[in-house]
């Protein structure tokens, strides 16, 4: 059961996917590791990223690592989001929207929230585009090297690892990952 799982978890992780998917899904780890939980902003994005065409085991594992990392980030997230919500021009608008029904679930007048959410915008393709540049350059200069090496071949001979590579091979043909 494990094994299988583990099998799972690196066919999705090793699939055939376009480095843009890739990108991507590291994009959207970011920004829901940026817009604290608990409202509809991020109920609305984590709808998004279930329905886009993207790695979803990578933007889940992104989100996981940035999570550790945005506590350093919340002076800077929460000084943009004061920024933004303090802006004269966008006050009529904020009204107006705050007096729709929806609107107060989204929390956006917290400056954490409304940090995260522009911060995570802004982000989304600088993030991307170095999202597929590292996926290009691993693929192209690294994977083959990490493959053949001596290490990864011994590695590859013990019998637990020859398991997985087996249930891996067994969930490929029955879940195909090229897309």
């Amino acid at each position: 059961m494990v094994v299988r799982l583990v099998a799972k978890l690196l066919a999705l992780l090793n699939s055939n996917r376009r480095a843009a998917e890739i990108g991507a899904s590291l994009s959207f780890g970011l920004w829901l590791a940026l817009l604290p939980a608990g409202n509809l902003l991020f109920a609305a994005l984590v709808l998004v990223v279930f329905l886009a065409r993207i790695n979803l085991g990578i933007a889940i594992a992104s989100q996981l690592v940035f999570s550790l990392f945005v506590p350093l980030a919340d002076p800077t997230v929460e000084a943009i989001g004061l920024r933004v919500l303090t802006l004269p021009s966008l006050q009529g608008f904020f009204r107006a929207a705050w007096a729709t029904p929806l609107v107060p679930l989204t929390r956006f007048n917290d400056s954490i929230v409304a940090g995260g959410l522009v911060s995570g915008a802004a982000l989304f393709v600088p993030v991307l585009l170095l999202g597929v540049l590292l996926v290009r350059l691993y693929r192209r200069h690294i994977h083959a090297r990490i493959v053949n090496s001596r290490l990864v071949k011994a590695f590859m001979k013990l019998p637990f690892v020859q398991k997985i590579t087996g249930a891996v091979r067994q969930v490929q043909r029955v879940w195909p990952t090229a897309g």
